[in-house]
């Protein structure tokens, strides 16, 4: 005896709407993996300007620098390269968890890949996070030349820099040594990638 079992065809029709919305939401869904597998694949980065700097993060590392040339405090916000502002000290208080620009920065004899320590013109205005201050106040952490707009013998900024004498210090904080200069003087900047 020969049992035959019959198949029977089944056709499963499934209706999906494709509206407009839903097509972009799902190319956007895919370009976005597309983007990120080939920054994964490739190491590159995107810098959120829309440009890729050739100096700025090239090792995934934040950059920061201290300015070549010297800027007075009413123009040290505008010194720092495209791809870099003007660094709050608080940016900056941990250099370990950034990359120091030699190729933007000023260096000196034993500076190595890492910044510069207290030497000829290598303390640089640095922002403190403060109110504008128009005063003639030379407190260290709030004088910062009236955030930054002021070119005035009589007003002050704040200034940082990696000592070379590596002992606490009463003006130390954290690994920094800080002090206010006039406005009217030229120093270099300290600068942070965007």
């Amino acid at each position: 005896m020969e049992i035959s079992t019959m198949k029977k065809d089944r056709t499963i029709v499934i209706d999906i709407m494709l509206t407009r919305r839903l097509v972009v939401a799902l190319v956007g869904v895919l370009a976005v993996v597309t983007l990120f597998a080939y920054l994964t694949l490739t190491g590159e980065s995107v810098v959120a300007s829309g440009g890729e700097s050739p100096l700025a993060q090239s090792s995934g590392t934040r950059q920061f620098y201290l300015s070549e040339s010297g800027a007075a405090g009413s123009s040290a916000s505008a010194t720092c390269a495209d791809g870099y502002h003007m660094a709050s000290l608080w940016e900056i208080a941990d250099p370990s968890n950034l990359k120091y620009n030699t190729t933007l920065g000023n260096t000196l004899a034993d500076s190595g890949q890492g910044p510069p320590t207290d030497g000829y013109f290598t303390s640089g205005w640095v922002r403190t996070g403060y109110v504008a201050v128009t005063s003639t106040s030379s407190t260290v952490g709030r004088a910062n030349c009236g955030a930054w707009t002021i070119h005035n013998l009589a007003y002050w900024g704040t200034t940082a820099m990696l000592p070379s004498t590596w002992t606490s210090g009463s003006q130390d904080i954290g690994v920094w040594r800080l002090d206010v200069s006039t406005c009217n003087t030229f120093n270099p900047v300290w600068c942070i990638e965007d």
